[in-house]
């Protein structure tokens, strides 16, 4: 599978009902959309039901008329196309078994509309057009998508006071925020959207994060390279990153579809359980008193634990974490959420066979090479470590010295806002804290997270290599080492150029709101530069001036 799909797969997907189930899917999708996106039906529900219904069993037909008459007599071609639709014969399945259950068969419609949106990926990417091009082409794409769907007349509130329906400029801004898991908004999400347009918001995080991992294996696979992120995210061998040559796609994708949504589940299950019945801010929808059921609660805890393990920052709570400052059982699973996002998944794999060879008692893999933390790993964990204490005292300072915080609060926040560098989650707001704790998040923001994980920011491997270049040159030697191994100058002068690229991406974003918000009454220096940084970092930290920007 080192070039995508196997010639026989390939030339099964080029039957000819693909095209003719592909606008079968599209029709279904639109089914949905009509259901769904307006408070009021435009079409009768019972006439919605019944085209999706038969619109299912149509895909169906064209199925089953492909492998019985158009590939008879082809006992390959039949099994590959058998293989390749083994995903889409099942949700015909479903959908048909469920076809007296409007979620049932919109489940299946959406599932329809994906295998063929991820078909059509797939095509995009094998037409040889420059990975870059590919990469951004599909995420404004996606963002399109996202904003058509939050203007939809379902996805915002039409009672309440404050929040009515959206602009297309704030809808634009929203999808962007949501598909970079930047987290910054400029309407509560909680409040300014329905549950509707949350779970839209929900989706399209979940879609951004998986998407740049998934792209990056998928890229390297089609274009027959093994799935190894080099220069400022592979330091030496490419063997040592522990992914080169070992994963196939399928395998790749897998580990990181597993482990995401392992993580993910496991966070929702501590927050339904965790969170108390109720807490000042919480989703009003999710408040007893208010009518809010289990299911409410399940969805609130869904969100949050995606929106944690993406490093996300979203939240449908009225005032971020504010309201569970000190509350210990939503801290503890919102932090291991976020620092298992944010390692990278490349890092996870490789604790994961260490881990596992230690449980066998053993010591050399197949190859007979020794199973170990690879240099990537440990440059990683002891950046995380070295950066979250940094991070912790800096911010423990600034709330002392600055915000007036008791100490036990300040510890707790400090400890809290360090995790978050990466996600936006925040137990007291910023624009709260002293200067220097506002100097020390942007900081924190601007290091971000690992290479090839949900985080942003410079990453952690470009921190690292070029402080262990400062240290070298500050003992006066010629090489930088990082564990016993001497990192080649190359990689060194490619991290200080992605810095100096960073910085002056910040720089210019700020310097451009600096001329553009100029005025009596404008937002500060301050505060320009932090809103850049956090937008740069995919971070959502925000001194509470993105509403407020022109």
């Amino acid at each position: 599978m080192s070039r995508g799909l196997s010639a026989a797969a390939a030339g099964a997907v080029r039957e000819p009902t693909e095209t003719r189930r592909g606008l079968v899917s599209l029709a279904l999708g639109a089914c949905i959309i009509l259901k769904l996106g307006w408070r009021e039906p435009i079409i009768d529900a019972w006439m919605l039901h019944a085209l999706l219904a038969a619109g299912i069993a149509v895909y169906s037909a064209l199925l089953a008329y492909t492998s019985l008459v158009v590939l008879r007599g082809q006992p390959e071609a039949r099994r590959a196309f058998a293989q390749v639709t083994i995903f889409e014969r099942a949700a015909c399945v479903g959908g048909l078994a469920l076809a007296w259950w409007w979620p049932g068969l919109a489940i299946a419609g959406v599932l329809l509309l994906l295998a063929h949106t991820t078909r059509w990926y797939l095509k995009l990417v094998q037409r040889r057009l420059p990975p870059g091009l590919a990469f951004v082409s599909s995420f404004i794409a996606l963002i399109f998508v996202g904003t058509a769907l939050l203007l939809l007349p379902a996805a915002t509130p039409d009672d309440h006071p404050d929040y009515g329906s959206i602009t297309l400029v704030d809808a634009l801004f929203t999808t962007t925020s949501a598909i970079s898991q930047t987290g910054l908004v400029v309407r509560p999400t909680g409040e300014g959207f329905t549950r509707f347009g949350q779970t839209i918001i929900l989706v399209w995080i979940q879609v951004g994060a998986l998407g740049v991992i998934v792209f990056g294996a998928l890229i390297a696979s089609v274009m027959g390279r093994s799935f190894g992120l080099r220069a400022t995210q592979t330091i030496g061998d490419p063997t040592e990153y522990g992914w080169a040559g070992q994963l196939s796609l399928a395998k790749l994708v897998a580990f990181i579809i597993i482990v995401t949504h392992a993580a993910e589940l496991v966070g929702a299950l501590a927050f339904f359980f965790g969170w108390p019945e109720r807490w000042p801010g919480m989703p009003p929808d999710m408040d007893p008193a208010r009518g809010g059921d289990l299911l409410d609660r399940a969805f609130h805890s869904v969100f949050f634990s995606v929106s944690g393990f993406c490093n996300a920052g979203f939240v449908t709570t009225d005032a971020s974490m504010h309201g569970l400052r000190t509350h210990w059982s939503t801290h503890v699973p919102l932090a291991a959420l976020i620092i298992v996002g944010s390692i990278g998944f490349p890092v996870l794999d490789n604790i994961r066979k260490v881990a596992w060879a230690r449980l066998r008692r053993r010591h050399v893999d197949e190859d007979h090479r020794l199973i170990r933390l690879s240099l990537n790993t440990k440059l990683i964990l002891a950046t995380a470590l070295v950066t979250y204490a940094f991070g912790w005292v800096i911010l423990f300072v600034g709330e002392i010295a600055q915000a007036g915080v008791p100490a036990h609060l300040a510890a707790l926040d400090a400890h809290f806002m360090s995790v978050n560098r990466t996600s936006g989650f925040d137990s007291i707001a910023p624009a709260d804290m002293g200067v220097l704790s506002q100097l020390g998040i942007i900081l924190l923001m601007f290091i971000g997270g690992a290479p090839a994980s949900v985080a942003g920011g410079a990453k952690f491997m470009v921190v690292a290599v070029l402080a262990l270049t400062v240290w070298a040159t500050l003992r006066g030697r010629s090489e930088t080492v990082a564990f016993g191994r001497t990192i080649p100058d190359a990689i060194v002068r490619k991290c200080a150029v992605v810095v100096v690229l960073c910085l002056g991406a910040c720089l210019l974003s700020t310097g451009v709101l600096a001329v553009s918000e100029a005025g009596e009454g404008g937002p500060v220096l301050r505060e320009l530069l932090f809103e850049c940084v956090s937008a740069f970092s995919t971070n959502g930290f925000s001194l509470g001036i993105t509403p407020e920007l022109s």
